[in-house]
């Protein structure tokens, strides 16, 4: 991309992107489509462009991030998720899709598998997580996540699906010794043999931040080149105390606080009155990229740690501004 056209794209509104999702997710979607027919699954996802990932709850609607669409948005995003992670984000939401579309958690036998599927989704699940558990599939890798199935029992069957539908994943022989993993998986393959015979019972579908209602341009909503100087300076130097550039052993921090920023805005926004989850969210977005580029990363055992710091970094930095704009 040149640089005229480069600097067009960044004042340009994130809802003026004339985006396709059936034209720009083509090679993503052709492998998913070919292992869902070789599994005689003829449900197709309400998939569409939005602001962050995720199957709405309880429909078959999925959110694919909007700068997936091209190389040059992704490029600008600092996104480093490469197709075969990309396509393994897919498999875990269409399992979503999929048990939302029969409504499989209201059965008893899944129950009896994954658990109650109205369990509350735990604030910080991280310090439950059991590493050496081999109750569980692992899979979201791509996120430094390999727990993420020990989440919620909605997530355990997502996990467990995605591995099921993976042809590359070999899951009768990976874990063959582990017994109740295993029994997950022979579950999803078993019970999927006798619904696809049936059609669905629930169609719904739902967009959720869907990507034209954003108003910000490409350059407001990640934070780029908006903020004073010194502000930034301030940002480099919060996010360099709170994580470390030693290669060893680290987790990159950007992954911690891309996938805990909705999490994180929606909370301090309603801590503090007057404060807004749009402009949370973006001092978030301006982080991560500082992260990023900084190289900066933190010890496995610490994602506690630095949630709680990050959490009362994002509080000071909130009030701060709000105090900024009353004296304005």
């Amino acid at each position: 991309m040149d640089k005229i056209s480069y600097q067009k794209l960044l004042t340009t509104k994130i809802k003026d992107l004339e985006l396709n999702i059936e034209e720009n997710m083509k090679p993503y979607f052709d492998i998913l489509k070919k292992e869902l027919k070789s599994k005689n699954i003829n449900l197709w996802p309400d998939f569409y462009f939005g602001n962050e990932w995720g199957c709405v709850d309880k429909t078959i609607s999925i959110c694919i991030p909007f700068y997936f669409a091209n190389e040059e948005l992704k490029s600008i995003k600092g996104s480093t998720i490469t197709q075969e992670e990309l396509t393994k984000i897919l498999r875990h939401e269409t399992g979503h899709a999929f048990n939302y579309s029969y409504k499989l958690w209201k059965r008893k036998d899944w129950k009896e598998i994954f658990g109650n599927f109205n369990k509350k989704y735990p604030k910080n699940y991280i310090k439950q997580v059991n590493p050496w558990s081999r109750d569980y599939v692992k899979y979201m890798h791509y996120v430094e996540d390999p727990h993420y199935a020990q989440r919620h029992p909605d997530e355990d069957w997502a996990e467990t699906f995605a591995v099921w539908l993976d042809p590359a994943s070999r899951w009768q022989r990976r874990y063959k010794n582990w017994p109740i993993a295993l029994q997950k998986l022979n579950y999803v393959d078993r019970l999927t043999k006798d619904i696809t015979e049936t059609e669905p019972i629930n169609l719904k579908k739902k967009r959720e931040g869907k990507y034209n209602s954003i108003e910000d341009t490409v350059s407001e909503l990640w934070g780029l080149g908006e903020e004073e100087d010194d502000k930034i300076q301030e940002y480099i130097k919060d996010m360099n105390e709170l994580f470390t550039k030693d290669k060893k052993k680290i987790i990159p921090a950007y992954h911690l606080i891309e996938r805990y920023a909705e999490q994180l805005s929606e909370q301090v926004s309603s801590w503090i009155l007057g404060s807004n989850k749009h402009s949370v969210r973006k001092c978030l977005r301006q982080w991560e990229n500082i992260c990023r580029n900084e190289e900066l990363g933190y010890s496995p055992g610490d994602e506690e740690k630095k949630l709680i710091e990050l959490s009362s970094l994002l509080t000071y930095h909130t009030m701060e501004s709000l105090e900024k704009i009353k004296h304005q």
